[in-house]
C-alpha cells in the first residue's frame, strides 16, 4: 500500500535530484564554451562542441530507452549522474581538443540518460491523474536548474580567467555528485509502480507500434516544434533587437519575462489542466503560441513584453503536457522507449528547424524566421486538432 505522504516526499526527492543534475549540465555546457579557446580551439570549432553534445543522444536514444524499460530506471540514473560528474570535472583539467570533445560527448549521453530515467520514473511511479501536475513540476525544476546553475558558475568564474573556468567546472562536477546519495536513498525507498505490474512481463512493442498509439505522433510533433521554436527565439531575438535598435538590456529583459512566464505556467500546470482539460489546453496553447511568435516581429516595443509573456506561458505548458500525454498513452513495457522517442524527435527538431530558419533569414530577415517558427507550431496545432476530430 503506497502511503500518500511517503510518496509525496519521495517525489520531492526526485525533483531535488533533477534540479541538481540540470544545474550541473547547464554549468558544464556554459563553461565548456570558455574552456575550448583556453586550450587552443578556434571560435569556429564551437559548432563541433555543440554537435558533440547532441550526437550521442541522436544515435543512442532508442537503445537507451529500451534498456531502461528492461532493467529499470535507477541503475541508469545513478550511472548517468556519475558520468556527468566525471565529464564536468575532467573538463577542468584536460588540455587537448579531442579530450574536450569526448568529455562533451559523455556529458550529452549522461544528460540524455538521466532525463529519460527521470521522466520514466515520474510516468511509472505516479497515478495517471497526477501526470500533468508532476510533469509540470519536473519541467519547472529543470528550468530552475538551468537558471541557477549558470548564475552560480558566473559568480565562481569571475572575470573569466582559466583558473575561474576550472573552478566553475569543478563546481558543476560537485553539483552532479551531490545527487548520488540522494539517488541511492530514492532507490532504497522506491514506492514501486503506481499500477501493479502484470504477472506476465509485457511484450516490448516495436518503435512503429509505439508511434501508432493514438495521440503519440501529435504529441511528439508538438514537442519537437515547440522546443525548436524556443531555441529559435533565444537565438534570433538579439538579431531582431539589432534590427529594431533595441539595447542588449532590453533584449535580456524580454528573455527574462519569457523565462519567468514559462516557469510560472509549469508550476501551475496541474490546475490549468483541471480547468481546461489536457487536450484542450494543448491545442489552445499551440494556437496562441503560434500567433504570439509571429506577432513578436511586428508589434511595438511595449507590446513585445506582453507578447513574450504570452509566448512564455503557452510554449512553457506544451513541453510538460507532451510528457504526460506520451506517458499516459505508453504501456508499462514501453514507457522508457516512448520517452526516448520523444527526446529523439526533440533533438532532430533542434537541428533541422534552426538550420532551416537560418536559410529563411537570408531571404526574409528575422521577421521571416519568426513567421516560419510560428508556422511550424501552427502545423502542430492542426495535427492535434485533426487527431481530436478523428477520435
Amino acid at each position: 500500500m503506497r502511503r500518500p505522504d511517503a510518496d509525496a516526499r519521495w517525489f520531492l526527492g526526485l525533483l531535488l535530484v533533477a534540479t541538481l543534475l540540470q544545474a550541473a549540465t547547464a554549468v558544464t555546457r556554459l563553461m565548456a564554451s570558455y574552456r575550448a579557446p583556453e586550450i587552443g580551439m578556434a571560435p569556429s570549432s564551437l559548432g563541433l562542441v555543440a554537435a558533440a553534445f547532441a550526437i550521442a543522444p541522436v544515435v543512442l536514444a532508442l537503445s537507451i530507452g529500451r534498456r531502461i524499460d528492461r532493467y529499470g530506471e535507477f541503475p541508469f540514473l545513478l550511472g548517468s549522474t556519475v558520468g556527468l560528474g566525471i565529464a564536468s570535472a575532467a573538463l577542468a583539467f584536460i588540455g587537448s581538443p579531442i579530450a574536450l570533445v569526448l568529455c562533451i560527448g559523455l556529458l550529452g549521453l549522461s544528460q540524455l540518460i538521466f532525463v529519460v530515467a527521470d521522466q520514466t520514473l515520474v510516468g511509472s511511479r505516479s497515478p495517471a491523474a497526477s501526470y500533468d501536475r508532476r510533469f509540470g513540476n519536473l519541467s519547472f525544476v529543470a528550468s530552475l536548474g538551468q537558471l541557477i546553475g549558470p548564475a552560480a558558475a558566473g559568480l565562481i568564474a569571475g572575470a573569466g580567467s582559466p583558473e575561474g573556468t576550472r573552478q566553475a567546472l569543478v563546481f558543476g562536477g560537485v553539483l552532479a555528485l551531490l545527487a548520488v546519495p540522494l539517488i541511492i536513498s530514492q532507490w532504497r525507498n522506491d514506492p514501486g509502480p503506481a499500477v501493479a505490474p502484470p504477472v506476465v512481463a509485457p511484450e516490448r512493442p516495436a518503435v512503429m507500434t509505439i508511434l501508432r498509439m493514438p495521440g503519440m505522433v501529435p504529441a511528439m510533433l508538438a514537442s519537437m516544434t515547440v522546443l525548436a521554436t524556443m531555441d529559435v527565439l533565444v537565438v534570433y531575438l538579439p538579431a531582431l533587437g539589432q534590427e529594431r535598435g533595441l539595447s542588449v538590456a532590453t533584449v535580456g529583459a524580454l528573455l527574462a519575462v519569457w523565462a519567468g512566464a514559462s516557469m510560472a505556467s509549469r508550476l501551475f500546470l496541474g490546475r490549468l489542466v483541471t480547468m481546461l482539460g489536457r487536450e484542450r489546453l494543448m491545442l489552445g496553447s499551440l494556437i496562441v503560441a503560434a500567433a504570439a511568435v509571429v506577432a513578436l516581429a511586428v508589434v511595438p516595443l511595449p507590446a513585445m513584453f506582453v507578447v513574450m509573456a504570452i509566448a512564455g506561458v503557452t510554449l512553457g505548458v506544451c513541453q510538460p503536457l507532451t510528457m504526460s500525454w506520451v506517458a499516459a498513452r505508453a504501456t508499462a513495457g514501453s514507457r522508457g522507449t516512448a520517452m526516448s522517442l520523444r527526446l529523439l524527435g526533440n533533438r532532430v527538431g533542434q537541428v533541422i528547424i534552426p538550420i532551416a530558419a537560418g536559410s529563411v533569414a537570408v531571404a526574409t530577415g528575422t521577421a521571416g524566421v519568426l513567421a516560419a517558427a510560428g508556422l511550424t507550431v501552427a502545423i502542430s496545432a492542426a495535427v492535434v486538432a485533426s487527431q481530436r476530430s478523428r477520435r
